[in-house]
């Protein structure tokens, strides 16, 4: 009777540690299922161009729920596929809401550190979700378009900012957190073990990564908020930004166009012979009853982090060594299937160029953040076998099977990552002449004409998005 009780004592210990850090049913799933798995289905219909039928998909989750952020980014875009503005820009505006109030909460800084602690037990899909950088920028990159699209330009003005700020903010801060990180992995022996085995297991994310210098900085976003800046007039801003777009992404020709146009608007000689030195050639003259057509081109979806599980022989308190399974995240460093868009107006045939590629920001975001998920790691195998061994000492080989079980199943890699945002985006821009045109627009097999009013002295943005065989426009009037 004894060892019963002892058996039924650890079993409802165990119970009770998993109710507590369960919460909900999302949580309970993250715990047995990697949300990439989870998000398989949504992902399909997305990639046949059924974005209306993916929005039912999105994961039921309210305020305060771990992954409560991702669920309402995974949303906002896909309401935004789908031509549901109005419910793009709710869900938008509710991870927005989110994340400043957590950034301003140190209550909330104190419960994610014992979130973490909780996590000691399960993995790391049982911690609140940790939105990084880069997407906080694509956070207000689109709602900027949403303000775009109801015709506020103002709204969109202040979004941007606020996705350069991101930006700004980021590159301060981060040469520390990876050297902190670093620090602190080095003080779990387990760490470099696992560190070997994974560089034998899984590709090396530097191949995907490039020439990124980091996961956050996007020239993308710079590039948008440049031509809403010039739009608006502000000449000053909108050439601050291409200039940062340009030192990111040096190669792209909608960036250096901008930077010959504005250097020659802006009216400074000295100014004019720097930039057409550093680009390579001369600035034309300013184009006299003619409008400005920019198209920005999203192509794809960003590859879905994958599991590899890494067999690690550990000595035990008793000397002797026992193998433990334990789950990385990881890219399998293929490239998406993208390309440029090419784009004809009138007997004009040309192609957008990459401004950039954001499955290389979330390999060098996830390769940034592994040396504390090893960390978390090693010390989830001492946890875990401290679990087993109480369990194993109460309840006998019951207690001891009870919770290898559940250490087994609970062993899964974190794969959060806001799964619904494009592979890459690129641009491509030109003076056309004020009138009715006709824009044509092709990738692959994908193909759509677009007829435009362009008009003298303005921008027309057209923004596209590839997904499977199909071409999804809005044409936003600046």
């Amino acid at each position: 009777m004894n060892r019963n009780a002892s058996t039924c004592r650890s079993a409802l210990l165990l119970c009770g540690a998993l109710l507590l850090l369960g919460g909900c049913a999302s949580r309970w799933q993250d715990m047995f299922v990697s949300y990439s798995d989870q998000m398989v289905p949504l992902r399909n219909q997305l990639l046949l161009g059924h974005a209306a039928e993916a929005l039912p998909e999105v994961r039921d989750s309210t305020l305060g729920d771990d992954t409560f952020i991702l669920d309402r980014l995974e949303e906002g875009r896909i309401a935004w596929l789908a031509g549901q503005d109005a419910g793009s820009k709710q869900a938008f505006t509710a991870a927005d809401s989110r994340l400043q109030w957590e950034d301003n909460q140190a209550e909330y800084r104190l419960s994610h550190g014992l979130d973490q602690v909780g996590s000691l037990l399960t993995n790391d899909q049982s911690m609140a979700y940790r939105t990084p950088d880069y997407e906080r920028t694509m956070l207000h990159h689109y709602l900027a378009l949403n303000y775009l699209q109801r015709g506020d330009a103002d709204g969109a003005l202040v979004e941007v900012r606020r996705a350069n700020q991101v930006q700004e903010q980021a590159l301060k801060r981060r040469a520390d957190e990876v050297r902190k990180a670093k620090d602190e992995s080095e003080e779990v022996e387990a760490e470099g073990e696992m560190r070997q085995l994974m560089s034998r297991g899984a590709p090396d994310l530097d191949r995907l990564i490039g020439k990124v210098k980091n996961g956050f900085q996007n020239a993308y976003t710079f590039y948008f908020s440049a031509v809403l800046y010039e739009a608006a007039g502000d000449l000053n801003d909108a050439w601050v930004d291409y200039q940062r777009g340009y030192q990111i992404a040096p190669d792209n020709r909608s960036l250096q166009d901008a930077l010959l146009r504005l250097a020659r608007l802006r009216g400074s000689p000295d100014e004019i012979r720097e930039t057409e030195k550093k680009i390579g050639r001369k600035a034309p003259p300013l184009a006299k009853d003619q409008g400005q057509l920019v198209v920005l081109f999203e192509d794809g979806l960003i590859p879905a982090r994958r599991e590899l599980f890494l067999p690690l022989p550990i000595s035990t308190s008793r000397g002797d060594f026992r193998t433990f399974t334990v789950a990385i995240p990881y890219y399998d460093n293929r490239a998406s299937d993208t390309g440029p868009l090419t784009v004809e107006v009138g007997k004009r045939v040309e192609q957008t160029s990459e401004l950039v590629r954001l499955e290389a920001l979330a390999a060098k975001d996830l390769q940034e953040r592994l040396p504390g998920m090893l960390t978390r790691q090693a010390l989830r195998l001492v946890a875990k076998e401290q679990m087993r061994r109480t369990a194993a000492k109460e309840g006998g080989d019951v207690g001891n099977i009870l919770v290898g079980i559940f250490n087994t199943l609970s062993e899964r890699a974190d794969t959060r990552s806001w799964l619904t945002l494009p592979a890459q985006a690129s641009s491509w821009q030109g003076m056309v002449p004020a009138g009715e045109i006709n824009l044509t627009l092709g990738a692959g097999a994908a193909q759509r004409q677009l007829p435009l009013t362009i008009h003298k002295g303005r921008t027309t943005l057209v923004w596209v998005q590839r997904l499977g065989a199909g071409l999804t426009t809005r044409v936003m009037p600046l």
